[in-house]
């Protein structure tokens, strides 16, 4: 429990862990975008059943990537180079 506390008090790995949430959330955004492109466009139909699926398998797999990082990432002692 002490490491735990100890990593939330690091400031290099709360900056990695935010840099890696930060280009992780954008990813699974622009496969957002790129859904609704498709569903706008006029060659694909994409019900709006099969849409709200896939938006609900991004979020859910964006999110799940980012606490699995996490998860790994809490397994290491960083120190960023100065």
């Amino acid at each position: 429990m002490e490491k735990d506390n100890e990593r939330e008090g690091n400031p290099d790995s709360n900056f990695l862990q935010f840099q890696v949430r930060r280009k992780v959330t954008n990813l699974y955004k622009n496969f957002l975008f790129i859904l609704e492109d498709l569903q706008e466009s006029e060659g694909t139909k994409i019900s709006s059943e099969a849409y709200r699926r896939g938006r609900k398998r991004v979020l859910d797999y964006g999110n799940d990537t980012i606490r699995e990082i996490e998860e790994d990432l809490s397994s290491f002692d960083i120190k960023l180079k100065d």
